[in-house]
């Protein structure tokens, strides 16, 4: 019998998600600035939304009547996707969110061959919409990376 990927990739997401929901309560307070929330809301936020996506995805798995053919557990999506991440995560550190945030959406973009130039706009758009909801309107400084320091 294969895994279904449809139930253990949503199960192992939802574990992982609440074992860093217990490491984000143990963030400390941001004492050098004035803002509004803590430094563990927005994680925290991601993470509870994160389980409940994967619980509506185990759900609407169940409740299919179909039978579909096994998928295996892991697609070159999947691995492009864990691959993506993982770049971005290091690519945060070196240069800093906004940098990292722009190259990741258009790598992205252009991997998936997208040729519709509104595409990036969004993308673009959402990045620095992102940086200026932190910067100005909740006074949270993003990672500046490691070259810029």
């Amino acid at each position: 019998m294969m895994l279904n990927r449809h139930l253990v990739l949503p199960s192992f997401v939802i574990v992982l998600s609440l074992i860093i929901l217990g490491f984000i309560t143990q963030f400390p307070e941001p004492l050098y600035q004035a803002s509004p929330v803590g430094a563990g809301f927005f994680p925290t936020v991601i993470v509870i939304i994160q389980i409940l996506i994967c619980c509506v995805l185990i759900i609407q798995h169940q409740r299919k009547k179909q039978v579909e053919q096994e998928q295996p557990l892991l697609s070159s999506h999947s691995i492009f996707g864990f691959t993506l991440l993982v770049g971005y995560a290091a690519l945060i550190t070196l240069v800093g969110y906004l940098p990292a945030s722009l190259i990741g959406f258009t790598y992205y973009l252009i991997y998936y061959r997208i040729k519709k130039p509104i595409y990036y706009v969004v993308a673009w758009v959402f990045v620095l919409a992102i940086y200026f909801l932190f910067s100005d309107v909740f006074i949270i400084s993003l990672p500046e990376g490691l070259l810029f320091f």
